[in-house]
C-alpha cells in the first residue's frame, strides 16, 4: 500500500493536478465572493440558490412549495452547501476551486493531445485562469455558466480525441457526455446548444456512413449516462407530486415569461446572432480568440485532421453561442450569460500558447524557473482582469461593506441584520422573514431563516408580466405572516419616498418601489435598523422591519 501511494505521488498527472489545486485555491480565494476572504457573498442569484437549497433540506419542494426558476441540480448543490455550513458558501467555494482546477487540467491534457511538449502544456494550463475569470463575465462566481465551463471544455477535448481516432469514441466518453447533458439540462438548459449540435451532427455522419455499430454505441452509452443523471429527479418529482409544478416553472415560465422576446423563431435567431457579434467585436481579445482563433482552428490541419470534425467544432461553437442568448433582447442580457463563450476560446488559446512557447528556449524537462515565472505572470493577469479582491477583507470598510465614515471595522448589512434577527428571535421560535421586492439580498442566508412563503423574492421581470409575485408578497405583509421584512431603497430615499423605476427591479437590485405599499407596511411593521452600502455601483440603504 505504501509503495502504491509512493508510486502515485510520482505520477506526472497527479503532480500536475496537485500544482493546479494549489494555484486554483489561491486564485479563487481572491476572485470568488464565496471565499472566506470576503465578508459576505452579496450576489442575489447565489443567495437565491442557497435559500432554495436550504429549503429543500427542510423538506420544502422546489417549484411546488417555493418559487425559483433554475434547475434542480443548482438547488441540490446549494442544499449540500447549507448542510456543510448553514450560513456561508464554504462548499460552493470548494466546488469553484474544483471547477477551475478541472478546467486547467483539461487545458493541460488538450495541449498534450495536440502535441505540445510536457512543460509548455503545463505552462498553458497555468495561464488559462486569466481567461476564465475575466470580469465582469466572471462576476461574483457561483454561476451555472462557470460550473459548465469544464464540462464544455471536456466536449472540445472529446471532439479532438474523436478526430484522432477516426470517429471511434469510447463507451466511457459517450456515457460521460450523456451524463453531462443530463446535468446541464437540469441546471440551465439554455447552455445545451453545443451538445445538441454535436449529437445531431455525429449521429448524422454515422448514419450516412452506415457505421451502425458505432451509432449504437453512441446512442446506448450516451443514454445510460443521461438516464443516470435525470431519472433520479423524475422519481423525486413523481414521489413529491411536483412534476407539473416543475414543468410549469422551469419550462413554461422560463420560456413564456422570463425570456424577453416574443418574436418568431427566425427573428430570435437573428437577434441572438447580433448579440453574439457585438460580444466578439467588443474586445480585441474576444475578437482575436473568438474570430481569428476559430478561423485558425478551421484552416490548421494539425488541430483537426478530419474536415468533418472541423465543421462540427465550428457549428458546436455557434450552437453554444446562439442558444445561450436565444430569446433575449440587448437590454436584458447579463454579461455572466456570455461566460459560456469562453470555453471555445480554449482551443485557439492552446494553439497560440503552443506557437509562442516554440519560440522560447525552454528546457526539455520540468524546470522551476519557467514554472514560477509563468505562475507570477498568470497571477498578475488574473488581478488585471478581475478586481473582485478590492471588495474583500483585504480592503476593510470598502464601499461594498459600508458608506459610514469610520475606521472601526464594519460588516455588511446582511451580517448586521442577520445577527440582529437571530438575537431578537426567541430560541424556541422559528425565525421568519420576507425579502420584499428584489432578488434575494442574502438576508435569508445571514439570518438562517427558512422561507415560509412561495414567492420569497422578486425577479428580473416587469411587474405586469407576473403581477402575482408582488401581490403575494404584499399579502404576506398585510397578514403579518412573517416576523421580519427586509427591503432596499436608494440612499436618501425613505420607504415612503421610493416610487421605483418602470415597475420592475432596477440597477443595484433595487425593488420596483415601496411608496404605494409603505402605509400598509408601516401600520403593521416598525423599522428597527438601516444600513447603507454600495451594490453594483448603486448607493442604497437596506431597511429591517419587525412585526408590531
Amino acid at each position: 500500500m505504501i509503495k502504491w501511494f509512493r508510486d502515485k505521488l510520482h505520477e506526472r498527472n497527479l503532480q500536475v493536478l496537485g500544482l493546479f489545486t494549489v494555484i486554483g485555491a489561491f486564485i479563487m480565494t481572491f476572485c470568488s465572493y464565496t471565499s472566506p476572504a470576503f465578508y459576505f457573498d452579496t450576489s442575489p442569484d447565489n443567495n437565491a440558490f442557497f435559500t432554495v437549497g436550504k429549503a429543500m433540506m427542510h423538506g420544502i419542494v422546489p417549484y411546488k412549495d417555493i418559487f425559483e426558476q433554475k434547475g434542480p441540480y443548482v438547488y441540490l448543490l446549494h442544499g449540500l452547501a447549507y448542510l456543510v455550513s448553514s450560513r456561508s458558501f464554504l462548499l460552493i467555494f470548494i466546488v469553484e476551486i474544483i471547477t477551475l482546477v478541472a478546467a486547467m487540467f483539461l487545458v493541460y491534457r488538450l495541449a498534450g493531445l495536440l502535441g505540445t511538449p510536457a512543460l509548455p502544456a503545463l505552462l498553458t494550463g497555468i495561464l488559462v485562469p486569466s481567461l476564465l475569470l475575466y470580469h465582469p463575465y466572471y462576476d461574483y462566481g457561483d454561476t451555472v455558466e462557470f460550473f459548465t465551463l469544464p464540462l464544455l471544455i471536456s466536449l472540445v477535448y472529446f471532439m479532438v480525441k474523436l478526430d484522432r481516432n477516426q470517429l471511434n469514441g469510447s463507451r466511457g466518453g459517450y456515457a460521460a457526455q450523456g451524463a453531462i447533458v443530463g446535468v446541464v439540462l437540469l441546471s440551465k438548459y439554455t447552455l445545451l446548444g453545443a451538445w445538441i449540435v454535436f449529437y445531431l451532427l455525429l449521429m448524422g455522419r454515422l448514419v450516412v456512413t452506415k457505421r451502425w455499430r458505432e451509432l449504437g454505441k453512441l446512442v446506448a452509452w450516451s443514454a445510460i449516462g443521461f438516464l443516470a443523471t435525470t431519472l433520479p429527479w423524475l422519481i423525486y418529482f413523481l414521489a413529491t407530486g411536483s412534476l407539473g409544478a416543475f414543468i410549469n416553472v422551469y419550462v413554461l415560465f422560463n420560456t413564456h415569461v422570463y425570456l424577453t422576446s416574443s418574436v418568431a423563431f427566425f427573428a430570435n435567431l437573428v437577434q441572438s446572432t447580433t448579440l453574439v457579434s457585438q460580444f466578439y467585436l467588443s474586445n480585441v481579445i474576444f475578437f482575436g480568440l473568438g474570430i481569428i482563433g476559430t478561423l485558425v482552428v478551421m484552416f490548421q490541419p494539425a488541430i483537426f485532421h478530419d474536415p468533418f470534425m472541423r465543421g462540427t467544432y465550428l457549428l458546436t461553437n455557434l450552437g453554444a453561442d446562439l442558444f445561450a442568448l436565444y430569446g433575449y433582447q440587448a437590454n436584458a442580457v447579463y454579461q455572466y450569460y456570455q461566460l459560456i463563450y469562453f470555453a471555445f476560446f480554449i482551443l485557439p488559446f492552446v494553439y497560440l500558447c503552443q506557437w509562442a512557447f516554440k519560440r522560447v528556449p525552454l528546457p526539455t524537462g520540468d524546470a522551476p524557473f519557467p514554472i514560477l515565472a509563468t505562475l507570477v505572470f498568470s497571477l498578475l493577469l488574473v488581478l488585471g482582469v478581475n478586481n473582485n479582491v478590492t471588495n474583500s477583507k483585504v480592503f476593510p470598510n470598502n464601499s461594498a461593506i459600508t458608506e459610514a465614515a469610520t475606521t472601526r471595522p464594519q460588516q455588511p448589512a446582511q451580517v448586521v441584520f442577520g445577527h440582529l434577527m437571530r438575537t431578537e428571535t426567541p430560541a424556541d421560535t422559528k425565525l421568519t422573514m420576507l425579502n420584499y421586492g428584489s432578488i434575494d439580498m442574502g438576508f435569508y442566508t445571514a439570518s438562517g431563516a427558512v422561507p415560509n412563503t412561495y414567492y420569497f423574492q422578486n425577479y428580473n421581470i416587469s411587474q405586469s408580466a407576473a403581477p402575482q409575485i408582488l401581490a403575494s408578497q404584499q399579502a404576506v405583509i398585510r397578514d403579518k405572516d412573517v416576523e421580519w421584512v427586509v427591503l432596499n431603497t436608494p440612499v436618501g430615499k425613505t420607504v415612503k419616498q421610493w416610487p421605483g423605476v418602470a415597475g420592475r427591479i432596477s440597477s443595484g437590485d433595487l425593488n420596483p418601489g415601496t411608496a404605494k405599499m409603505s402605509k400598509m407596511l408601516l401600520k403593521r411593521y416598525r423599522p428597527v435598523a438601516q444600513h447603507s452600502q454600495i451594490f453594483e455601483g448603486v448607493n442604497e440603504t437596506y431597511w429591517l422591519f419587525k412585526r408590531r
